[in-house]
C-alpha cells in the first residue's frame, strides 16, 4: 500500500511498468491519460509531507541589535508542492482509442514506456467487437454522424453477410502473407495460418487477421475482428465497405476493443480504480504479459498456458 511505502524513491520504483485501463465511450484518450497522471501525482504528493532538502542562509537584522546583521538559517522552498507542483508520473500510450470507441487501452509508466513502444515493433494484434446497422450512410461512418443516404436492407440475409465477411478476410489474409515475408504456397504459410499466427513482420497498412459475424438481427449486426495497425475509424470504414459489398449501406454503432496484445478486458482497470494501490498491483500482475521474451518481433502472440505458469522465468527476463 502507498501508506507503507517509506519514500518517494520507493514509490517511483514500484510505479514502473505496464498496465491496462478500460476507456468508456465519450471520453478522449488524451484527457483520460492526463487525468490518471494528475491523480496519481497528487496522491503521491499528498502522502509524503514536504521536508526541506537543503537550507539557505540569509543576513537579517539581529533581534537584539538592529544595527548588526545575523546569519539566519532559512529552509529552501524550491521543492515545495506549492512551488514545484505535484509529483510527475511519466506515462505513454502507443495505441489510443478515439472519443467514440471504448475498450482496453495499454499504458506504460517509466520503464514500461519502452515496453509499450516495443509492442508496436512486435506487431501485436488487437481484437474488437464492432456493431453495425444496415440502411444508413453518414459522413463519418458512425451512427452519430450526419446521415447522407438511406438504403434498403431487406435483401441481406445472414448467409450473404457471412460470405462477404469471409471474402474480405481472405483478401486481407493474402496481404498479410506478403507482409509476413512467407510464400503463400509454402508449408510455413499453411502452418502459421492454421495456428492463427500469420501476421506481418513489418510495418503494413491496416490488416484483418480474422473476422466473423457473431449476430445478425436486421438491420443490426455484430462482428468480431482481429487486426493489426488499425484505428477505430478504419474499422468504421470497414463496416461501410461491408454495406457496399451487400449493395446497401452500413454505419458503425459501437467499436469496443476487447484485447490489445496479451491484455484483455479482464486485465483492465476501471478509471475510478486508477489509484496508486490498484495500479501498482496491476503492474505486478501484468509483468509476465510484457516480458522482453514476448516482445521480440518474432515471438508467439498466442497466450500459452505453459508460458503463463512459468512466471518466475519470465520475471528473470525483465531483470
Amino acid at each position: 500500500m502507498l501508506q507503507t511505502t517509506k519514500s518517494a524513491a520507493e514509490v517511483a520504483s514500484r510505479l514502473s511498468g505496464v498496465f491496462a485501463v478500460y476507456k468508456p465511450p465519450g471520453l478522449n484518450s488524451s484527457k483520460m491519460i492526463a487525468s490518471i497522471k494528475e491523480n496519481l501525482g497528487k496522491e503521491i504528493t499528498a502522502t509524503f509531507p514536504w521536508e526541506p532538502h537543503r537550507h539557505d542562509y540569509r543576513l537579517l537584522p539581529s533581534p537584539d541589535d538592529p544595527t548588526q546583521l545575523t546569519r539566519v538559517d532559512v529552509p529552501s522552498l524550491f521543492k515545495h508542492p506549492l512551488v514545484k507542483g505535484h509529483e510527475k508520473v511519466p506515462m505513454y500510450c502507443q495505441f489510443p482509442l478515439d472519443t467514440l470507441s471504448s475498450g482496453v487501452v495499454v499504458l506504460g509508466i517509466r520503464d514500461g514506456i519502452k515496453k509499450v513502444r516495443a509492442m508496436f515493433n512486435a506487431h501485436y494484434s488487437r481484437q474488437y467487437i464492432v456493431e453495425g446497422k444496415f440502411g444508413l450512410a453518414t459522413d463519418n461512418h458512425d451512427v452519430s454522424g450526419k446521415v447522407v443516404e438511406r438504403t434498403t436492407y431487406d435483401h441481406i440475409s445472414g448467409e450473404k453477410l457471412a460470405r462477404v465477411v469471409s471474402f474480405l478476410q481472405r483478401n486481407h489474409q493474402n496481404l498479410t502473407t506478403e507482409y509476413a515475408g512467407v510464400d503463400i504456397q509454402s508449408q510455413e504459410a499453411y502452418e502459421l495460418a492454421s495456428q492463427g499466427l500469420l501476421r506481418p513482420r513489418m510495418t503494413s497498412p491496416p490488416l484483418v487477421l480474422a473476422m466473423r459475424c457473431l449476430e445478425y438481427r436486421p438491420p443490426h449486426f455484430t462482428l468480431e475482428v482481429q487486426c493489426v495497425h488499425e484505428t477505430p475509424q478504419w474499422l468504421r470504414k470497414l463496416v461501410h465497405e461491408i454495406g457496399l459489398e451487400l449493395r446497401s449501406t452500413a454505419v458503425s454503432t459501437k467499436v469496443r476493443r476487447t484485447r490489445d496484445g496479451y491484455f484483455t478486458s479482464d486485465d483492465a482497470l476501471l478509471i475510478k480504480h486508477c489509484r496508486y494501490e490498484f495500479v501498482a498491483e496491476a503492474i505486478e500482475r501484468s509483468r509476465h504479459l510484457v516480458s522482453w521474451k514476448k516482445l521480440r518481433p518474432g515471438s508467439n502472440f498466442a497466450r500459452k498456458d505453459s508460458e503463463l505458469k512459468n512466471e518466475d522465468e519470465l520475471h528473470e527476463d525483465d531483470r
